[in-house]
């Protein structure tokens, strides 16, 4: 799954890390040991939640590589009660890259069941045939189109080619929606527990991803191909914001160039003009223009 980073690290600790993308841990996840130990067999279902999430490591780290390489910043990949999450840092650029990032992870979970299947098979080892279902579940649930999980990013980015972003997110979250509902009926009857509890947290995920399209919808244009990020020549302006005290740090002599690295920075029509030396709170002040040079100070 694909995650927009959000919110403080509280509850969350890092156990390593791989290919360069820090591995977090989440109390849910400890909650989700407990949970097997105490209801589903002791040490053998730990053992086994251990290797699927094993495998769920490496369907993450398939997204971040992929990312990585579009130039879209994964800060972490965490694990919890649901299965795990790459966090973008950014958003992808387009729809195709959007595409190819969320299809990277069923993609590896996909590689590993076949090699656990074809292993299993020549050597007669029980573990390795479980590896290969394991990894086939993974792959295949996270292809259901249920926004924001692998399937509902790619219908999503393949909905752009027929509308604009908000149209194609709102109508990926009235599919999730329907898988949302048949999660809850599925584990009321069959007293599937962590379906009933993925119920709802599904459907409040598509409620956040359609507030997300409608701040973002600025930024990308409508192509053949799908949704692009809006080019900042189209009489956009460049903007760069800095963190708190770093316009204080840098000076405010005239038109001096400031060179503090910049917390976040974004490409939108008309944002330059409206907020140039305005104070952002956390986020820290915009003090850049089209022009690169920075404004004189209040």
């Amino acid at each position: 799954m694909l995650l927009p980073m959000f919110g403080s690290s509280l509850g969350r600790w890092r156990i390593g890390s791989l290919l360069g993308f820090p591995v977090e841990i989440s109390w849910s996840f400890l909650l989700l040991l407990a949970v097997a130990m105490l209801a589903f067999g002791g040490m053998t279902a730990v053992f086994v939640t251990l290797l699927a999430f094993g495998s769920v490591l490496l369907h993450e780290l398939g997204h971040a590589v992929v990312a990585r390489t579009l130039g879209v910043r994964v800060s972490s990949i965490e694990l919890g009660f649901f299965g795990g999450a790459a966090k973008m840092v950014e958003l992808p650029r387009s729809a195709n890259h959007e595409i190819a990032i969320a299809i990277a992870g069923p993609a590896v979970s996909l590689m590993l069941s076949g090699l656990g299947f074809g292993l299993g098979a020549v050597t007669g080892v029980a573990l390795l045939s479980l590896i290969g279902w394991i990894n086939l579940v993974i792959a295949g649930f996270n292809l259901l189109p249920a926004l924001p999980m692998d399937g509902g990013r790619i219908l999503r980015a393949l909905l752009t080619r027929r509308m604009d972003y908000v149209r194609a997110t709102d109508s990926a979250v009235k599919v999730a929606r329907v898988f949302a509902i048949g999660f809850a009926v599925v584990g009321l009857f069959f007293s599937a527990f962590q379906l009933l509890v993925l119920a709802p947290v599904l459907w409040m995920m598509g409620t956040q991803e359609r507030w997300m399209a409608r701040a973002l919808a600025e930024r990308y244009i409508r192509t053949a191909g799908g949704y692009a990020q809006r080019s900042a020549g189209r009489g956009g302006a460049e903007v760069e914001v800095l963190p708190r005290g770093a316009w204080e740090v840098r000076g405010r002599g005239p038109r001096r160039p400031v060179v503090a690295s910049p917390v976040h920075l974004e490409r939108r029509s008309g944002l330059a003009a409206s907020y140039r030396g305005r104070s952002l709170g956390r986020g820290g002040r915009v003090v850049a223009g089209r022009a690169g040079a920075a404004d004189r100070g209040p």
